[in-house]
């Protein structure tokens, strides 16, 4: 009879020989048998993942590892599989024992790093990564964590100095010049960002189905720099990926595309489902019933509470939230400060920077808060934190203001919004419960502050007679297709200049260059300092009119234009962000400002040129509705969003799932 050791060696011949089936069969007599030799557990787990059982080689491995003589093999093995399994802490622990026991090896180091990844803990990530490349400095998908980890660190220069080193190992590696675009974006150099893209996308097999945002991410960086050559092929091409199954873009990338929102909806499920899914949110603690004085827990979560729009528009409303009914509770993920931070800080009773925290620790921080309802401020934007989301922070999460479009995932229960902006008929576009406020989704300030005195045409670069067409969006929101209805009324109304906002040296160059291709001259063009807000709200009064952008509408553009008293012309699309500007002139009660086609749209706006006192009446009902209507009433606003929360939090402790939720004007009094 040989010995369990002598049978271990035998199945271990077998399972190397191919012999599988019978070394399985050996050691699963042997366990039964004798349940203390770790090799022969450590073996058939090694079987089951082989053969795809990660539940059962798990479940072997960790047998093998419960005994006193585990090899380190066996803990870095079970450590793979649990982070292969979604429970990186789990496999961290493994991976540690593994190194404890065998000293550092690249393999253990590496996975390590990966885990940490995981659960967004970068700082211990990027330490593992260090130790692993001590050992294999010239391991590209090593080095390509390593850059991810310096992205996440706010490191892009260091990051890129990566990229350039795989690529000095793998000139032809499309991955790497991809990554290195992207890190040039956030170095915002944008034209160098494109060539990366572009190089990229050549070195991939031409037949090769997306499972990326490559296409995605260079269309959007053509259109940040207003390079539209071939423009429509490419977002045809873009859409026809999507309905074709692949991942293709990150949805950001479609809203400015005329893209339906059919089209979006697919788009951010499969974005969603690739970048999310293997996240399991644990179980949340069994929490009493709210009492009659337990205040509702509202998180709001930005990298935005800073000089930006976010802050701009919601500041006020955070100001008048009632405090004797919402506990409100800021989750900043910027480290920048400024006076938009201290203003949102002393309005909400609790500010939490957590710029420096991975998701896990910042969920963590949300449940121990006991947060009701998480209001996610980014979606798929900049700055965002999905993966807090993904692993629930709160038992009502909501998709608010930063992200005009569905997220595409289970993890979001509501999306807020109006009746101009999702119809009863768009509903079945969202993944998200619609919640719909009687008048604009969006909330402003009513006491935003208008610098005096009033600026001057030639302090403003501006021609001092002619019409003043207004576009002040940002560049990537501007289309060929609208920009060829702007050159048709500059070459129809005499005299008259398009306004636009200052962006990059590039894209500046390039409209110049598309005007003159439509025989427009470039005194034609006037391009706007970056100015403070009051300063900027002063100079709109110079304007005539501001022409919106057609598929992703001006958003807080609009409404400052409507507070600075310039009306507004727009393009009602069928998706969110093409109907955020038609919500605010339907709100203000200036719906005729709503074009429902492009003809309609270039008609009203050269009526309106062509119209001096139409074009004053206007402005003096804007004036007057500007404190008349529900648009720029904040205390009336944030009545409504207040009852949105507290319908919400109604179904949810009565046990109801989240369903869609019209307001109805009553509860803003």
């Amino acid at each position: 009879m040989p010995s369990p050791q002598q049978q271990v060696a035998a199945a271990e011949r077998q399972f190397r020989g191919g012999q599988v089936a019978a070394a399985e069969r050996s050691l699963r007599e042997l366990v039964q048998r004798d349940p203390r030799i770790s090799r022969a557990f450590e073996l058939l787990g090694y079987i089951s993942g082989n053969r795809g059982d990660a539940a059962e080689c798990e479940r072997f491995l960790q047998q093998a590892t419960a005994l006193p003589d585990g090899s380190p093999e066996a803990f870095f093995y079970l450590g793979r599989v649990q982070l292969q399994r979604g429970r990186p802490r789990e496999a961290i622990a493994s991976l540690e024992a593994s190194i404890r026991k065998a000293g550092d090896f690249f393999e253990a180091l590496h996975e390590l790093g990966v885990a940490h990844a995981a659960l967004a803990d970068w700082p211990r990530a990027l330490a593992s990564y260090e130790r692993a490349g001590r050992m294999n400095p010239r391991s590209i998908e090593l080095l390509s964590n390593v850059a991810a980890a310096l992205v996440a660190l706010h490191r892009p220069a260091d990051a890129l100095a990566c990229y350039e080193r795989i690529l000095s190992i793998e000139p032809n590696d499309p991955k790497a010049w991809a990554s290195r675009a992207a890190t040039l974006v956030e170095l915002g150099r944008r034209a160098e960002a494109l060539d990366s893209y572009e190089r990229a996308l050549a070195l991939r097999p031409a037949n090769e189905p997306d499972n990326d945002d490559l296409h995605g991410d260079r269309l959007q960086m053509r259109m940040r720099l207003c390079r539209w050559e071939d423009w429509p092929t490419l977002v045809q091409d873009l859409v026809a990926r999507i309905e074709r199954g692949e991942r293709a873009a990150d949805p950001f990338a479609l809203l400015a595309t005329p893209a339906s929102a059919a089209v979006e909806l697919v788009c951010a499920r499969r974005y969603a489902t690739a970048t999310y899914a293997s996240i399991a949110p644990a179980p949340f603690a069994p929490r009493e019933p709210h009492g009659p004085d337990r205040k509702i827990r509202i998180g709001y979560f930005s990298n935005d509470f800073r000089n930006h729009a976010t802050s701009h528009l919601m500041a006020r409303m955070l100001e008048l939230h009632d405090r004797s009914r919402f506990e409100c509770f800021a989750f900043s993920f910027s480290a920048q400060r400024d006076d938009w931070s201290a203003r949102v800080e002393a309005a909400v009773d609790h500010f939490l920077a957590v710029d420096g925290l991975g998701d896990d620790e910042v969920v963590a921080m949300a449940r121990e808060a006991g947060i009701d309802i998480a209001v996610d401020l980014h979606g798929y934007t900049e700055g965002r934190r999905t993966g807090i989301f993904a692993r629930r922070a709160a038992p009502l999460q909501v998709n608010y203001l930063g992200y005009p479009g569905t997220m595409g995932c289970d993890f979001i229960d509501y999306i807020v919004a109006d009746a101009t902006l999702i119809r009863p008929k768009d509903r079945v576009h969202y993944s998200e419960q619609v919640v719909t406020l009687p008048g604009c989704y969006q909330p402003n300030d009513d006491g935003k502050r208008i610098a005096e005195p009033a600026p001057t045409r030639e302090s403003e670069g501006l021609p001092p007679h002619g019409f003043v067409f207004a576009a002040f969006n940002a560049s990537h929101k501007i289309t060929p297709d609208a920009f060829d209805v702007w050159m048709r009324l500059l070459r129809q109304v005499a005299g008259s200049v398009l306004w636009l906002l200052a962006t990059s040296d590039e894209a500046r160059a390039a409209l110049i260059e598309e005007a003159g291709a439509r025989g427009i001259g470039p005194e034609r063009l006037v391009f706007a300092r970056a100015l403070p807000l009051a300063e900027h709200l002063a100079r709109l009064a110079l304007a005539d009119l501001f022409v919106d952008t057609f598929h992703y509408n001006a958003h807080t553009t609009c409404s400052d234009a409507l507070w600075a008293g310039l009306p507004v012309l727009t393009l009602a699309g069928g998706t969110f962000a093409s109907r955020v500007a038609a919500s605010l002139l339907v709100t203000i009660g200036l719906p005729e400002l709503v074009a429902p086609d492009v003809d309609a749209y270039e008609s009203l706006a050269l009526a309106l040129a062509a119209s001096p006192e139409r074009l004053a009446d206007l402005r003096r009902r804007l004036q007057a509705q500007r404190t008349r209507t529900p648009l720029f009433d904040t205390p009336r606003y944030t009545r409504q969003l207040e009852a949105a929360f507290e319908a919400m939090w109604t179904r949810h402790e009565q046990g109801l799932a989240p369903t869609n939720i019209a307001l109805p004007t009553s509860c803003a009094h």
